[in-house]
């Protein structure tokens, strides 16, 4: 067992960091016992590869636990079921189900988030409207529990539903049971369409439902952002296609110091590139179709110093004129995304952090250093409450704590639960103090 001295941590939208203890574990026993010896008055977090965007995965002045270690995968092929350590990230499961024609049924647009971090941002993916999200294929979660006792939690225990979206501040996830589905091949059979507005994005989406499992859609949020964009449309495939490299990752984005390369000249500019691009029609690697925010590592880094914001939303059917009123307002303000990405969500789980309901979801990436953004975004957060629609909190940085009981009504609920599991607050982060949810 390694104890650091404090170290700077940021998450991956790189908009401020935190100073912190890191204790790395090998076993569960090295756990319990930094579990018990918990003196500091700032807690204790687990933490994965910090995938998330804001301040969830920081905790300042307190130590965040390493799970890497828990990595172990035990497949049973003719179940179609997996136990996994919470270390384990997306992109070792599958890589592992694969050898045994299994995939898991949720995953997100990166293959870099540990199943630990996938419990406790109740991950989605271009799956949610047929397979929900990523608590709906889990059959069961052990835990360590401040009191250090270990404990598995079911679906039929409110405690999980609890912990499901919860942030890590119920208990220190060590390993899970979920389902695999059965796949023919490593592919993907993919249907790329180009449509000229919002509507005719929507009305693609909402028809092609039925026929496809996986449906999203990049948006153009730059020029006069009316909405146009790509439609993408999957379904897992038949036929085996070779990968080239090994399967490795894609090439590295350097360091490139303290300059911030999103302005709204080089997002249009890039924007009627991609629009333009040559569509996809046919069968492609299923990793790479999955995961597509794993094209350049480090990606992050081309907004500079300053980093950047992830906004992600949901919204009813119904109350799509609030995207008309966020292109407005960004337009405006000249706030042109690279990375805009709609959805449509399906059913919702019973946890009440969980942020996936029956809607549209919109997610943008913006440079922090946007004139007047911030106030914008304010106002808009005020309107998005007003018509029923919330925040994804593991992406957040910046929302107010007295808009979260109304985007997330069950949250008294959440906190009694998790008085219950965790008594003397151990579990801490500054995500969680910044929104006063403990």
């Amino acid at each position: 067992m390694l104890i650091t001295d404090p170290v700077l941590v940021s998450g991956w939208g790189r908009n401020f960091s935190s100073l912190s203890k890191r204790a790395s574990i090998a076993t569960i026993e090295q756990l319990q016992e930094v579990v018990a010896q918990a003196g500091d008055s700032r807690g204790l977090l687990p933490v994965g590869l910090h995938r998330s965007y804001g301040d969830s995965a920081l905790n300042s002045g307190g130590v965040l636990i390493d799970l890497s270690a828990l990595n172990g995968i035990d497949i049973d092929p003719v179940a179609h079921t997996a136990i996994v350590g919470a270390g384990v990230t997306i992109r070792e499961l599958e890589r592992a189900a694969l050898l045994r024609s299994l995939f898991p049924p949720v995953v997100p647009g990166t293959g870099f988030v540990t199943m630990g971090g996938a419990v406790a941002a109740d991950i989605h993916g271009k799956s949610h409207h047929k397979t929900g999200s990523f608590s709906q294929c889990v059959n069961w979660i052990k835990i360590l529990l401040s009191s250090g006792e270990i404990v598995q939690l079911f679906p039929s225990d409110e405690e999980f539903w609890a912990t499901v979206g919860g942030l890590g501040l119920t208990g220190i996830i060590l390993e899970l049971e979920l389902n695999l589905r059965q796949v023919s091949s490593n592919s993907a059979d993919v249907k790329e369409i180009r449509v000229k507005d919002l509507s005719a994005m929507i009305e693609l989406l909402g028809r092609s439902d039925k026929d496809y499992e996986h449906t999203v859609a990049w948006i153009d949020l730059s020029g006069d952002y009316r909405g146009r964009g790509i439609v993408s449309l999957g379904n897992y495939g038949s036929e085996p296609v070779k990968i080239r490299g090994g399967g490795s990752s894609g090439p590295s984005l350097p360091s490139i110091g303290g300059a911030n390369f999103i302005t709204p000249l080089t997002v249009k500019a890039f924007n009627e590139l991609w629009f333009r691009k040559p569509l996809k029609h046919g069968t492609v690697v299923l990793n790479k179709y999955m995961h597509p925010l794993d094209g350049v590592n480090n990606w992050n880094r081309i907004y500079g110093d300053s980093g950047f914001l992830q906004y992600q939303f949901v919204i009813d059917e119904g109350r799509e004129e609030i995207f008309e009123k966020l292109f407005a307002g960004l337009r405006s303000l000249k706030a042109a995304s690279f990375l805009g990405v709609l959805k449509k969500f399906g059913q919702e789980t019973p946890a009440p952090l969980s942020f996936p309901r029956p809607g549209w979801t919109l997610t943008l990436d913006y440079p922090t250093t946007v004139p007047g953004l911030e106030r914008f975004l304010q106002g808009f957060d005020e309107e998005l409450v007003a018509a029923r629609g919330r925040i994804y909190l593991i992406k957040d940085a910046r929302v107010s704590h007295s808009l979260v009981p109304l985007m997330y009504p069950e949250i008294e609920k959440w906190r009694t639960i998790r008085s219950t599991m965790d008594p003397t607050g151990l579990w801490q982060s500054d995500q969680a103090r910044r929104l006063h949810l403990c």
